[in-house]
């Protein structure tokens, strides 16, 4: 290379690392959230195969048509699958918050609105950056950065000023009370919009196991009903435990005994092990300890109760 050209490499070199270091201020605050805790594995798992996968494809793409191999080119690809890798993770998180968000979008419609409209604008911003830089033009990568900034700027007062109670704990919010005073005014704002979207999803939740019985199944997770009421785990059971003060097991199996007790009434001849399949439950050891919770005494003392009592009625 002559002179020209090395400078003309670093520069390229610098440009690829703007963009990331630009970008990733905002990803980082994204996968920070409660929301995206998910997806953050499986994300960052994707993120080193594609890394893995572009590398080596750029190297021998660059090497076919350009036929220039060195140390330094090496390094240049580097950075380049280092740009384009993070571009694509961003897509990905995009299509991932997404997802996440349609229960806060229900809830919440401006603001997840908002939300949306800027990791659109992000990943946009990123993917024109670095398509522009392999062109060779690098107004639009410093224009990037301007831009970016005060976007940073405001994520990070949304995230000091705005969710204090997602951060910190509802129970921080009411040991901090600042009485007659507008911040905590504020703040019992946002506690009392937090309990609301807990009772919410409780809500959704009840009515889902109500209208789709999904606790016959055996094997029916806290992710499955996350996915089904539009939210994580994290919320599911935060609102089983403020609303019905029980974990995720516990509730399942409440209906499960519930359903085992209905259809013992209408099949009194029923032996307990069919009881077992028929209400959700995987072994007859689960049967007898949910009883014991709900109900207080074992399925088969229930079962010689409620037949003592038909026949005294009949």
């Amino acid at each position: 290379f002559d002179r020209s050209d090395i400078l003309n490499l670093f520069i390229t070199e610098d440009h690829y690392f703007r963009i990331v270091l630009t970008s990733l201020p905002v990803s980082c605050m994204f996968m920070s959230s409660i929301t995206s805790r998910e997806a953050r594995k499986l994300l960052f798992k994707r993120e080193l195969v594609i890394f893995s996968f572009l590398f080596p494809v750029i190297v021998v793409v660059a090497g076919i048509f350009f036929r220039e191999f060195s140390v330094s080119v090496l390094l240049s690809h580097f950075f380049q699958a280092i740009c384009l890798a993070c571009v694509v993770f961003e897509a990905m998180l995009f299509y991932k918050m997404n997802k996440k968000l349609v229960m806060h979008h229900s809830m919440r419609p401006g603001e997840a609105r908002s939300l949306r409209r800027l990791m659109f604008l992000v990943l946009v911003l990123t993917l024109a950056s670095y398509l522009f830089l392999l062109f060779g033009i690098y107004l639009p990568v410093k224009i990037f950065y301007l831009v970016s900034l005060p976007l940073h700027v405001s994520f990070l007062n949304a995230i000091l000023m705005k969710d204090a109670s997602l951060i910190c704990g509802a129970k921080w919010v009411e040991e901090t009370q600042i009485y007659e005073s507008q911040a905590f005014a504020a703040l019992q704002e946002v506690s009392r919009g937090v309990c609301e979207v807990y009772r919410d999803i409780y809500r959704k939740m009840c009515d889902y196991m109500e209208q789709e019985q999904a606790f016959l199944s055996p094997t029916f997770t806290r992710e499955e009903m996350a996915a089904a009421v539009g939210t994580n785990t994290t919320y599911v059971s935060r609102a089983l435990s403020q609303h019905a003060d029980m974990n995720f097991k516990q509730f399942v199996n409440a209906y499960r005994v519930r359903y085992a007790q209905e259809y013992f009434k209408k099949h009194p001849e029923t032996r307990l092990i069919e009881l077992c399949t028929q209400s959700g439950f995987q072994s007859l050891s689960a049967l007898n300890m949910a009883f014991r919770t709900h109900v207080g005494m074992t399925p088969g003392e229930w079962c010689r109760i409620y037949c003592q009592r038909i026949k005294s009625t009949e």
